[in-house]
């Protein structure tokens, strides 16, 4: 029986969802104060393939089925550079709920 995969969309808003909750408690009040003040023009959600550096940190097995998972980045945009607030990797899988994610640190 095949997995029930949820678009790569879906995954990244549900990422985007639980980064709001949980970024009270994991992100320092400047650096929330920063990103609510310039998320609206400056705010990215970038989705990809996991990079190699999950292997290290959860018990992921990226080449088993890498469909199953995505990365997704959460930060602001400016002219020199991107500010990066949260690393998550979150199961597509629909039956296997997983999130993991990576916080600034300040």
């Amino acid at each position: 029986m095949s997995a029930r995969l949820c678009s790569i969309e879906d995954a990244a808003h549900q990422a985007y969802d639980i980064f709001l909750e949980l970024a009270p408690d994991n992100l320092s009040e400047d650096d929330i104060e920063v990103f609510n003040e310039h998320r609206e023009e400056r705010g990215f959600i970038e989705e990809g393939e996991p990079d190699e550096s999950w292997g290290d940190l959860v018990a992921f097995e990226q080449e088993a089925e890498p469909e199953h998972f995505v990365q997704v980045l959460v930060g602001l945009e400016f002219d020199d550079t991107d500010k990066v607030y949260a690393k998550i990797l979150i199961s597509r899988d629909m039956d296997a709920p997983f999130c993991h994610i990576v916080w600034k640190q300040s």
